[in-house]
């Protein structure tokens, strides 16, 4: 009889799950030292939780493992969430909104199709949110923080990238573009393709001048 795992998915080994022991435990650490308190969210929620915040654009929502929850009467579509981040969010509201800042951090499982089988479907996400501080300090926190997890577990020749999910929904809809190659553009760079620049190629200098224009910076095509 032949047994199969699902396509996508994967088994942790002994040996797999010490170095998975090893970035938890070392997260975990120095989260608290930094004085953030650990949470954990379901694997389910609302479907409409990601969509309203625009968390899954069209072209990623077919990617998502969503279903109707049937009680025997009526249901509500649910997804295997696909991200830490908004579900921490919901959670502080609907238990923690009296306090004015929160900050917390998860190990969570987040699942996203994909069709070839060959990318991992289930993913696993360490983050920490800083909440109730709207400022440049609070990012500088966060990024000293996984600078700082990245040297614990001493990882060589470390490249951080930067991005902001609303900038680039602002840039998009600056261009002479319709809404559903704005979402397929968008869907390209937060998967992180590779090809996602070449979507955009003949609008560099533009999205230039409109990134001057947020952040009162002055750029050139060829900066």
């Amino acid at each position: 009889m032949k047994v199969d795992r699902c396509k996508g998915f994967k088994d942790l080994t002994p040996e797999e799950m010490v170095c998975f022991r090893l970035i938890e435990d070392t997260f975990r650490e120095r989260c608290l030292k930094w004085g953030y308190q650990e949470v954990r969210t379901p694997t389910l929620e609302y479907l409409y939780l990601f969509t309203s915040v625009g968390t899954l654009t069209p072209g990623m929502l077919r990617r998502g493992y969503s279903f109707l929850d049937w009680d025997g009467w009526s249901g509500e579509r649910v997804v295997l969430k696909p991200d830490g981040t908004i579900p921490v969010a919901r959670m502080y509201i609907e238990n923690m909104a009296s306090q004015k800042v929160a900050r917390l951090f998860y190990v969570t499982n987040v699942f996203m199709f994909d069709e070839t089988g060959r990318k991992s479907r289930e993913r696993w996400q360490c983050g920490a949110e800083l909440i109730g501080v709207n400022s440049p300090m609070a990012d500088a926190e966060l990024i000293a923080l996984a600078m700082d997890v990245l040297k614990r577990l001493e990882i060589k020749d470390i490249r951080l990238k930067i991005s902001h999910a609303g900038l680039i929904r602002a840039l998009l809809e600056k261009l002479d573009l319709s809404h559903s190659e704005q979402d397929r553009i968008f869907d390209q760079i937060l998967n992180g393709a590779s090809g996602s620049t070449n979507a955009v190629t003949g609008y560099e200098g533009e999205i230039l001048r409109i990134y001057g224009e947020y952040t009162g910076s002055c750029f050139t095509a060829n900066a």
